[in-house]
């Protein structure tokens, strides 16, 4: 059988999975696929601690682990540091696989998986990661953008009510300002608004 095409780079990847036999054979299929397994966790506990403590770059989590469950394992992990996760699961139940998407899973991978659904699985996961966290940080940058300007026009007002000023002078006095004290304009007009609010402005 040929060998399964990797377009990825080579990852540092964390296997969450309560079946120790289950976890050699992914470790030695990732090995294969030119990845790096940094860690075998059997349970949430060891969970916890491998995941900070190795900032992998991918993680393949079990959806039952013993007592514990995967998914909710997977968003507290989430909340701690965002990387690409893909489920193993024996199970395909269409209610599982909801699930699992609620939970921010990149994939889903019903067990034993053949080095070729691995492959195309990282790489998609990868992929849809990278498209997420682009879209979050465009989110994020529009949510700034929009407090600054804001910031922006509140301190203008203030400044034109103070000295005397016009809308353009106002906001050409401000940039000046916050080139002057090398800070952000948005640090600036909070300072300016700050200050009109303790003056009982």
């Amino acid at each position: 059988m040929p060998e399964p095409l990797r377009r990825t780079e080579p990852l540092r990847i964390l296997i969450v999975e309560d079946e120790t036999i289950v976890g050699m054979g992914l470790r030695a299929q990732l090995s294969k696929l030119g990845h790096s397994v940094v860690g075998h966790a059997a349970n949430a506990a060891e969970a916890r601690l491998l995941y900070l403590d190795k900032q992998p770059d991918l993680v393949f989590m079990d959806i039952r682990l013993g007592e514990s469950d995967g998914l909710e394992l997977a968003t507290e992990l989430m909340k701690e540091r965002r990387c690409p996760m893909i489920v193993l699961s024996a199970y395909s139940d269409q209610q599982l696989i909801n699930r699992a998407g609620d939970a921010g899973f990149f994939g889903y991978l019903i067990k034993p998986a053949g080095p070729e659904a691995l492959s195309a699985q990282i790489e998609v996961s990868l992929q849809r990661f990278q498209d997420q966290e682009r879209l979050r940080m465009e989110k994020d940058h529009l949510a700034q953008t929009l407090e600054t300007r804001k910031l922006v026009e509140k301190a203008k007002g203030i400044f034109m009510k103070r000295l005397g000023l016009d809308e353009p002078e106002a906001h050409k006095r401000l940039q000046s300002e916050s080139q002057k004290r090398r800070i952000s304009l948005a640090e600036l007009c909070r300072k300016i608004i700050e200050s009109e609010e303790i003056l009982g402005g």
